[in-house]
């Protein structure tokens, strides 16, 4: 009777233990989950599952044989986890969306843009770079002001803050941008200095999709952005019409869980709501966003699949 009571006393003991330290790892997985490089097989997320039980079990068997050293480090997470939300390094509220965004389902919420690439000469491309005069002081005095006017309050939920700066960005040209077309049959591009000037006007910037795009390539390159402009065809009215865009540059696939979440659930909510986030990925697995002009949040929905010519700024 001693044996079985001693072997109930045992599993109990093992199942309790087999909770806190469920309960322990947890939040630590959801601090490192995201810097662990991505493996998946089988639409299976392998590194996932090994780290959750690299840290279970290390958990398990620091409770088992080291209690009280478990004890202390516990009670100095959660001094240190006090002092993180209160100086605002990592907060409850980071933790609430790291939470989230490992439970968001990513495949709901993004398509993966597939393209016909024609791989074609891109046209004036040497008026365009001229064109994008990033570094002239007054772009880079517009870039670096807009950059930090929107979202600074949930800028920390961010892993990167340049991703916050660039949606930014979008935000105030895309909110200031108005259509005008250019002379017909010809081809005007406003570099970024003067586009900006016409703020002076009647706060509005004022151009065709060229100019937009040279002013988005612009002000993102100016505060350390990867863009790049794509030349497509749009069908309109049975019509086919040449159109440029440019796409930002986010990293890679690990970094799109994080980017799509924050568009999602933070930064673009109700402009995005009931929308996907469409990007393209290149051949070395890094992802770009689409930010042009046909929607109100970065990763709108591509205007053709067919992508004509592109260069990188």
């Amino acid at each position: 009777m001693k044996e079985e009571k001693g072997s109930k006393n045992k599993g109990g003991s093992v199942i309790l233990l087999g909770i806190v330290s469920a309960i322990l790892t947890m939040p630590l997985f959801f601090l490192l989950y995201k810097y662990i490089p991505a493996l998946e097989i089988a639409k299976i997320r392998i590194d996932h599952i090994i780290l959750f039980l690299a840290i279970f079990f290390v958990t398990y068997y620091l409770l088992k044989k080291m209690r009280m050293v478990v004890y202390i480090v516990l009670v100095g997470g959660l001094v240190v986890l006090t002092i993180t939300n209160f100086s605002g390094f990592y907060t409850i509220d980071n933790l609430y969306h790291d939470y989230s965004q490992f439970l968001y389902d990513l495949s709901e919420n993004s398509l993966r843009q597939n393209f016909e690439n024609h791989e074609t000469h891109f046209k004036k491309e040497k008026e365009l770079r001229e064109a994008i005069n990033y570094k002239d002081p007054v772009v880079r005095d517009y870039a670096a002001s807009t950059a930090v006017k929107h979202f600074q309050d949930n800028a920390h939920l961010s892993k990167n803050r340049k991703w916050v700066q660039f949606f930014s960005v979008f935000k105030e040209v895309y909110s200031q941008w108005k259509y005008v077309y250019d002379p017909i049959n010809e081809d005007y591009y406003s570099d970024a200095v003067n586009t900006i000037k016409q703020l002076e006007v009647d706060g509005f910037f004022k151009g065709d999709c060229d100019d937009y795009s040279i002013m988005m390539a612009a002000a993102i390159k100016s505060i350390g952005g990867e863009v790049k402009l794509v030349r497509t065809v749009v069908v309109q009215n049975g019509v086919e019409i040449g159109h440029m865009y440019p796409e930002v540059k986010f990293d890679d696939s690990k970094d799109l869980e994080m980017v799509v979440y924050l568009i999602k659930n933070v930064y673009f909510q109700e402009e995005s709501k009931g929308k996907s986030i469409f990007y393209y990925q290149d051949s070395k697995g890094f992802f770009w966003l689409n930010f042009d002009y046909n929607d109100s949040y970065p990763g709108g929905k591509y205007m053709s699949d067919v992508r004509e010519s592109e260069i990188l700024i």
